[in-house]
C-alpha cells in the first residue's frame, strides 16, 4: 500500500527507495512534466536579510522573530526512558530490537517535526521576498562548546540553510 501525496504528471525518469530505521519505505521519483522552467527575474525589489541565534531561531531583518520549537528539548524526557529501558535489554533479543524501534520512532518523531518546521519557514520567506541573505555561521566550530552543543544541533541551522 502507498500513500501518493501528490499526482505523478509526465515521464518518470528515475524512482529511488529508501529505507528508514523504522522499517518505512519512502520512494522518490524523479518526472519530467515538460514545462520549461521560470524566467529569472533581473530586478530585485523584496530583500530580507536572516539572523540565525538560539533564543529566536530567525530574526529577519524588518524585525520579525520566529522562536526556536526545540523539538529535541521537548522530547527529551520521553526519549531518555525509552533509552534507558532500550539499555536494559539483552543484546540480541527480541524485545530488544522492539525497544530499539521505539528509539527510532522517537528520533524519528522528533527529526520530521524540525523539518517540517523549517521546510514551512523557508517557503514562506522565498514566497514573500525576490533574495533572502542568511549569515554563514560555522556550525561545527559552533558544536565543539559543549555547553551549546546540544541546542545548537537542536536549532539544525545547516538543514535549514542548505
Amino acid at each position: 500500500m502507498a500513500n501518493i501525496h501528490r499526482e505523478i504528471i509526465g515521464t518518470v525518469k528515475s524512482i529511488t527507495l529508501s529505507l528508514s530505521k523504522t522499517g518505512k519505505f519512502y520512494a522518490s521519483i524523479l518526472v519530467d512534466d515538460g514545462i520549461d522552467a521560470p524566467a529569472l527575474i533581473h530586478t530585485v525589489s523584496k530583500v530580507t536579510g536572516i539572523d540565525l541565534g538560539l533564543s529566536h531561531f530567525a530574526i529577519e531583518s524588518n524585525g520579525k522573530k520566529t522562536a526556536n520549537p526545540r523539538y529535541l528539548k521537548r522530547a527529551e524526557k520521553n526519549l531518555k526512558r525509552k533509552q534507558r529501558q532500550l539499555s536494559r535489554k539483552k543484546k540480541g533479543s527480541a524485545n530488544r530490537a522492539k525497544a530499539r524501534l521505539l528509539v527510532a520512532k522517537c528520533h524519528e518523531k522528533v527529526a520530521n517535526a524540525r523539518a517540517d518546521f523549517q521546510h514551512k519557514l523557508s517557503r514562506t520567506l522565498v514566497d514573500k521576498n525576490h533574495a533572502v541573505i542568511v549569515e554563514t555561521l560555522k556550525s561545527a566550530n559552533m558544536m565543539k562548546n559543549h555547553k551549546l552543543a546540544k541546542h545548537i544541533a537542536d536549532a539544525s541551522w545547516h538543514s535549514f540553510v542548505v
